[in-house]
């Protein structure tokens, strides 16, 4: 029951959208200060991505333990609903921007002409294609383009992370995400390119 409890894709879903519920408290009576959301909304966003993108570097780690096999499936089983996670609250963290500025679609375009707000643009957009196709039907519509496709997620990590910067908005905070990103993709590098590496770490069990 409790082995069933945990691989439920239900119970992901409840705990990744507990965080949601002050935002939605915020749409339904707004009282709260305007960069506090957009600050929460978006960390919450880059940090559900940061983690997504690092589970295969996690799983080549954990690879040679028992116990680390075990974990692994289930990060790879539940990968893709962090992914989907991350679109929705930077959806959430467009909709209070668009909110802030009224709905006024003119100024929306205007600013999204400038880098802080563009780079902000473009990750929105590539995590609405990525959510689209991240599904059966988008495997099957895609055949083998699917894969590249789904490559997005690192210019949509560099977009988010280039908003965050380029606003010059918690930029500490932004450094804490940037700093593990770059991390687990060195480790996945080195698992690629140095098989070696790779055959080394088997040997520590």
């Amino acid at each position: 029951m409790i082995a069933k409890l945990i691989h439920s894709r239900y119970l992901i879903w409840v705990l990744l959208a507990v965080p949601a519920i002050p935002f939605i408290d915020e749409f339904i009576s707004p009282s709260r200060y305007y960069p506090e959301m957009m600050q929460r909304s978006g960390v919450l966003s880059v940090q559900l991505l940061v983690f997504s993108l690092s589970i295969t570097p996690i799983t080549l780690v954990l690879k040679p333990y028992d116990w680390g096999r075990v974990i692994s499936r289930w990060l790879l089983a539940k990968r893709k609903y962090f992914g989907l996670a991350a679109a929705a609250y930077a959806a959430i963290h467009t909709i209070f921007y668009l909110r802030f500025i009224a709905w006024d679609i003119e100024l929306a375009w205007l600013e999204a002409l400038d880098w802080p707000f563009g780079t902000g643009w473009i990750a929105m957009i590539l995590f609405i294609l990525l959510a689209v196709f991240s599904n059966s039907w988008g495997v099957k519509t895609l055949g083998k383009a699917w894969k590249p496709i789904q490559r997005f997620s690192y210019i949509i990590a560099i977009a988010s992370l280039s908003h965050w910067l380029l606003l010059d908005f918690f930029i500490d905070d932004a450094l804490y995400w940037i700093v593990p990103l770059t991390v687990a993709k060195l480790i996945h590098i080195a698992f690629r390119v140095y098989p070696l590496f790779a055959k080394a770490t088997d040997k520590l069990v």
